[in-house]
């Protein structure tokens, strides 16, 4: 149970830190197109990431699931 809520925290974190930090560094005017197609692709990555964690089934849950149907 605990390391099923560190991987959604820290992926929900990950999210969080780069989008806010992508958001900052364009407030203050010193991206460049290029830095800001990386900060928007780093921030989409880290926000798939995050759903994909909470939507993948656990190992376990997906074998009962299969053995059950």
């Amino acid at each position: 149970m605990t390391r099923e809520k560190l991987e959604k925290f820290g992926t929900l974190f990950l999210a969080i830190f780069s989008t806010g930090l992508a958001a900052q560094l364009a407030a203050s005017g010193g991206l460049e197109p290029v830095q800001w197609f990386g900060a928007v692709a780093a921030s989409l990555g880290s926000i798939g990431m995050a759903v994909a964690v909470r939507l993948w089934p656990h190992p376990a849950e997906a074998r009962a699931k299969m053995r059950r149907d």
